[in-house]
């Protein structure tokens, strides 16, 4: 089960601190996870995972090549490498979800613009 304070589930294994920022790059929300599938099928767009290196992901969604960041790229290239690299992007919430959510809690990634860092974990 999911908490408000520890996005991962009960039975992940946990090797270092859980973050709880909650801003865009950080720890999803759970109250956001759930917003995401209440909003309209225009905020979804199908993507597929090109690379996750130097802290950046890098997506393509048809021909557009788009760039993120997240707080924990070895852990979003890791369920990459489980789930594979199909996904869905919530644009409204910048909300990554792979295709092994939601069989897997922790498939769900939040990204915040490249161009921009993601501040240290709180």
């Amino acid at each position: 089960m999911l908490s408000d304070t520890d996005p991962r589930s009960s039975r992940a294994e946990r090797v270092e601190e859980a973050c709880t920022r909650r801003t865009p790059g950080h720890a999803p929300h759970r109250k956001n996870i759930l917003l995401c599938h209440t909003g309209a099928l225009a905020e979804w767009r199908q993507v597929h995972v090109m690379d996750v290196a130097d802290g950046v992901v890098t997506l393509a969604a048809g021909d557009e090549l788009q760039r993120f960041r997240n707080h924990a790229p070895e852990q979003l290239a890791r369920a990459v490498a489980d789930a594979g690299p199909e996904a869905c992007l919530n644009t409204r919430f910048g909300y990554l979800f792979l295709s092994s959510w939601p069989r897997e809690p922790e498939a769900v990634f939040s990204l915040c613009a490249a161009d921009r860092d993601c501040p240290p974990c709180g």
